[in-house]
């Protein structure tokens, strides 16, 4: 079970896992592959993990690029702007 639990907080979704775990090894405080073949397996999900990361990191600046201009909060907002202001979004 402590194998599952590594491999899912490590990124890898449960069909990969099922693939992977009958050849991994607990060496303790690790969980290890018990083959060298096995490693390509390993580095396409590290970057596949590392492809999500930088898509997450560029809408983040994506973000960043619109909050950066925004006015001051005292400013005069739009009726339709006050819900979102208030946190509440309608059709969302």
């Amino acid at each position: 079970m402590r194998g599952i639990r590594t491999l899912l907080a490590a990124g890898l979704g449960t069909t990969t896992i099922g693939e992977l775990l009958p050849c991994m090894v607990d060496a303790g405080e690790e969980l290890v592959p018990a083959y060298p073949e096995m490693l390509p397996d390993l580095y396409r999900e590290r970057q596949r993990i590392s492809d999500a990361v930088a898509d997450l990191l560029a809408a983040r600046g994506v973000l960043d690029t619109s909050i950066t201009p925004t006015l001051p909060l005292d400013a005069l907002e739009p009726p339709a702007c006050e819900a979102v202001g208030s946190g509440r979004r309608s059709g969302a």
